[in-house]
């Protein structure tokens, strides 16, 4: 990561003075010499970086990649690459489609997931502190399986937001990091008609579906909560390679509720960021992060003209700042850590390895082979041209 855990810039000073045992001077005390207090130095700033990455979705070939020969599951080894960046933040987001059940091992990828529950002790073992899992393929097990994803999500000492236990649950999570309060929220547009399954009363209790006044009601209620509002949303077109109208007056609609951020998922490639200015505030929107880790590549892509994007993520790396003065806070910085999905053979196995390329000049391009070098380059470019860095200059 790019950010320390916690730093000041600038520092306020407070003098300390000790009372007097008596209001009356003695000549012992006129003649002996008082020693002077060193100040105490109290941080007027504090600081905290937040990442969050893309969509990961276990197709039949990446679930088959993690079992062994003893019959066990492990894909720890696919994220070795990323982990650095995911640890080194104060707080890291990934978003998880599909269930993860133990009392079901019957496991599937496309189009009904449901993976074995080690993917998400991978996720711990690389670094994340939440899992979004509101999304459109979050009742792939019905509703069985979306609670018992959860409950093995939290097992992993991680939390779960974008489905809920029951009514009692808020529908938001609020974390503080170093001194700052940051909520987050998250939506999806539906879940394959599989919510249509539920009653209406399921459906409100145990997810969270895009509805413009809910998510404009449950914005003014968190904001005054917290210093910082960030909003997961699943969401646009699959496969479209820009944001649709209906993203961008969804993100008008959020940010003007009070959200800081938004973060994208759902199209399996990535879309554009902007930077916005809104009454002196910067806010900050990705569309779509893209893909984090996926087996769309080749037969298994739907859409095979976009081949090469379906294998393309970003890491979006925050560094946030609370004024302990005005209570203040503010994004200062944004980068993006573009990733790549590479898939390779090992013992007539497809094998996995998410590559972080966060720049033209890093020794991974001096590690892969001229093919994977050219796509490694041309998929850096490709996502750097539609990302918007913050502060420009940077």
């Amino acid at each position: 990561m790019f950010f320390s855990a916690c730093t000041t810039s600038e520092k306020l000073t407070v003098f300390e003075v000790s009372p007097t045992s008596s209001s009356l001077i003695s000549p012992t005390s006129i003649a002996t010499a008082v020693p002077t207090q060193e100040p105490v130095v109290l941080p007027t700033k504090t600081t905290a970086s937040i990442l969050s990455a893309g969509d990961v979705i276990m197709h039949d070939a990446l679930i088959r990649s993690g079992k062994g020969e003893n019959g066990l599951y492990n894909y720890n080894s696919i994220f070795t690459r990323v982990k650095p960046y995911i640890e080194e933040a104060d707080y890291s987001i990934i978003s998880f489609e599909g269930a993860c059940m133990e009392t079901d091992d019957n496991y599937t990828g496309y189009p009904l997931f449901n993976a074995p529950p080690d993917i998400i002790s991978a996720f711990s073992h690389a670094g994340f502190d939440m899992v979004n899992n509101g999304n459109n393929h979050c009742l792939d097990r019905g509703l069985a399986g979306l609670l018992e994803t959860r409950s093995i999500i939290k097992q992993k000492n991680m939390q779960v937001i974008g489905t809920f236990n029951d009514f009692t649950e808020p529908r938001h999570k609020i974390q503080d990091l170093n001194g700052i309060k940051v909520g987050i929220l998250s939506y999806t547009y539906g879940c394959n008609m599989n919510e249509n399954r539920l009653t209406e009363e399921e459906r409100n209790k145990h997810l969270s579906l895009i509805d413009k006044d809910k998510i404009q009601n449950e914005i003014e209620v968190l904001s005054p909560l917290v210093d910082l509002v960030v909003v997961l949303m699943h969401w646009g077109t699959e496969y479209r390679l820009d944001q649709s109208k209906e993203q961008m007056e969804l993100a008008d609609l959020i940010f003007q509720s009070g959200a800081d951020i938004i973060l994208g998922s759902h199209p399996h490639v990535v879309e554009p960021s902007e930077i916005r200015q809104i009454d002196g505030e910067t806010k900050y929107v990705i569309y779509s992060m893209g893909n984090f880790l996926s087996n769309q590549i080749g037969g298994e892509n739907p859409n095979a003209r976009n081949n090469d994007f379906t294998q393309e993520g970003v890491m979006v790396s925050f560094e946030i700042e609370k004024d302990l003065i005005s209570e203040k806070t503010r994004i200062i910085s944004v980068k993006h850590i573009p990733t790549w999905i590479h898939r390779f053979t090992e013992d007539n196995i497809y094998k996995y390895s998410i590559v972080p390329i966060p720049s033209l000049d890093d020794e991974v391009f001096n590690e892969a082979d001229a093919k994977l070098a050219e796509k490694l380059i041309s998929s850096y470019n490709r996502t750097m041209e539609k990302m918007q860095e913050y502060p420009a200059s940077q």
